[in-house]
């Protein structure tokens, strides 16, 4: 369960082992989103309106849309989710998935003694590596009996069209990621192409074996 999430709710007191990864592709940044009342309220399932989820859509994706870009200064980024969830071990919290380590470890090192919204950014690898398996599947698809205090990712509603707007942005911003990404495309390639000339060699050879 720990290897999805990235986090437990007994923290260091648990009396499981929890092998925290020296190395990953994913920081986890504790209670780095500030709640407002309205988000707050809208995750504990208490009466709201339109006003109020309005007001706390446009804090989120205004956090979303700041602290992306300010990430990606580090590295190119695969996927940034920030969770809804209300239980003390995950409140607040955000993760970053790079497509490198070495981002994912300038990062770490870049965000050590930065703060954020006045608190201290507490960053640090984690185990999750898919946000799909780590997500509670019963809250994306239709409503967690658990509530906001499920331990399986309520992760919150960031639209398409956000998404994809700071993800143009990190490419305008950081041209260099887009040649990295084509260069690792063609060595991929090239991987495939040697695998798939070593398979019809070895059928030559099975074939003219048992012609033989």
């Amino acid at each position: 369960f720990y290897f999805k999430i990235g986090a437990c709710r007994n923290g260091d007191q648990c009396n499981r082992l929890h092998n925290r990864p020296t190395m990953s592709q994913t920081l986890l940044l504790s209670h780095m989103y500030p709640n407002t009342p309205e988000s707050l309220a809208l995750a504990n399932d208490e009466p709201w309106d339109d006003d109020m989820y309005d007001r706390a859509q446009q804090h989120l994706e205004a956090f979303y849309v700041e602290v992306f870009l300010e990430l990606a200064n580090y590295g190119e980024i695969e996927d940034l989710v920030v969770v809804d969830n209300l239980c003390d071990h995950m409140i607040g919290n955000v993760y970053v998935k790079y497509y490198h380590e070495e981002d994912a470890e300038r990062a770490l090192m870049k965000l050590t003694g930065r703060f954020y919204s006045g608190k201290l950014i507490q960053a640090e690898y984690t185990t999750v590596s898919d946000f799909r398996e780590a997500r509670c599947r019963a809250f994306h698809e239709t409503r967690c009996n658990r509530g906001a205090y499920c331990n399986f990712m309520h992760i919150k509603h960031i639209p398409r069209a956000i998404k994809r707007r700071v993800v143009r942005e990190m490419y305008d911003d950081h041209p260099e990621y887009l040649g990295q990404t084509k260069k690792e495309g063609k060595e991929k390639r090239k991987d495939k192409d040697k695998d798939k000339d070593k398979d019809k060699d070895r059928r030559k050879d099975r074939d003219d074996g048992e012609r033989g």
